[in-house]
């Protein structure tokens, strides 16, 4: 018995003595590995719409515009930090491709990381932090796609600026784009994130010519968007999170589909000028929807709106103050209450359905909503000008 206690202390001292020589050795050969390299991006045959692909297993992408004279259709640089234990005698290209790698195609730039060795303690404890900035020039129309694995991707345009298609994508990693005054997109604009948020802010006079699709398995969507122009369909689609999304003086050119599975939706429209006769629809499986539209202009079309919840609860404010504009409300719910709040003077009911006075007159623009629910309530407080 003493030989066995013996054996085991000899080896928990061991385990002791080798797992501090360990971490010791660990920490006396830490350290951090920098890398920055700059490119410069010219196409060897210039196009009206020049394509730029930029791509990454980790870190951040972010696109900004020259603010002086660039000689190069675009530049990209890269700031490379690895930090943690075990780093001594290693650089970047233990865990990255070789620089000379990275431009797998002629507008195609990718960072690509290199399997983990799992048998190396220094690929156990390493930290990365890591940006690509990429500057871009005012005077050319880009066609952009920008993939990111792990990070985050950020845009901020400039003033006046024209963009063709526009696609980023992030798996692990937020979004944040900031559109500035009278920037154009001819093509489509499409943001993806799988788990991540994706926040866009839309100044005065940008303008989106085609399609505009925003989408997130998990994460939240903040949009707002002031005196901007959406010519065609806006299609926002999550399926863990939650949907805000703000319009001031904003043009609507079809359709505006916002849908989530599990998660809240918020609306806010003040002042919308519509371009022909669209649909305003909104859904959730589980989660409130809250809808405040704001009306003081001839919308010049037709809306006709569906706002449906399972589960979950729907609340809209409602005011227009131009006869030019009336509106109808029809509200049904499986388990819950449906409450109207409005001024008799200014809409007939006839059960769950309210009718602004001026809503059948053919000169009128209208507004006509469909709320439902499953399980959950309906509180609508609507007033209208009618004379």
């Amino acid at each position: 018995m003493r030989t066995y206690k013996i054996v085991i202390i000899f080896i928990s001292a061991l385990i002791v003595g080798g797992t501090i020589g360990f971490f010791i050795t660990g920490f006396v050969t830490s350290g951090s590995i920098e890398k920055s390299i700059s490119f410069n991006y010219d196409p060897s045959v210039p196009s009206p719409i020049e394509s730029l692909k930029i791509q990454t297993d980790i870190g951040k992408i972010n696109f900004q515009y020259n603010t002086s004279n660039l000689a190069h259709y675009a530049t990209v640089d890269v700031d490379i930090r690895i930090s943690g234990l075990f780093m001594e005698g290693k650089d970047y290209t233990a865990f990255f491709v070789p620089d000379t790698e990275w431009w797998p195609l002629e507008n195609e730039f990718y960072l690509k990381t290199l399997p983990d060795i799992w048998f190396d303690p220094s690929y156990w404890f390493k930290s990365y932090d890591i940006t690509i900035n990429v500057t871009l020039r005012t005077d050319i129309v880009y066609d952009l796609t920008a993939i990111a694995s792990t990070g985050a991707i950020e845009m901020t345009t400039a003033n006046g600026v024209v963009l063709n298609d526009l696609t980023l994508q992030s798996t692990t990693g937020s979004i944040d784009i900031i559109s500035k005054e009278n920037t154009k997109y001819l093509g489509d604009v499409n943001l993806a994130t799988t788990t991540g948020s994706l926040t866009i802010v839309t100044l005065e006079n940008s303008t989106f010519e085609s399609g505009f699709d925003l989408s997130t398995t998990t994460g939240s969507l903040d949009l707002t968007a002031d005196i901007s122009n959406f010519e065609q369909g806006i299609d926002f689609e999550i399926t863990t999170g939650s949907m805000d999304m703000g319009f001031t003086s904003c043009v609507l050119g079809d359709s505006l589909v916002g849908s989530v599975v599990t998660g809240s939706i918020e609306l806010n429209m003040v002042d919308t000028l519509y371009t022909k006769d669209s649909a305003l629809n909104l859904m959730t499986t589980t989660g409130s929807i809250t809808v405040d539209i704001s009306q003081s202009n001839d919308m010049a079309a037709n809306i006709t709106s569906t706002i449906q919840t399972t589960t979950g609860s729907i609340d809209v404010m409602y005011r227009d103050e131009t006869a030019d504009v009336g509106v109808q409300f029809v509200s049904s719910t499986g388990l819950g209450s449906v409450d109207y709040v409005y001024l008799a003077s200014e809409f007939s009911r006839v059960g769950d359905v309210i009718t602004s006075m001026n809503y059948n007159d053919p000169l009128v623009n209208t507004y006509t909503f469909a709320c439902s629910t499953t399980t959950g309530s309906i509180d609508v407080d609507a007033q209208s000008i009618v004379l």
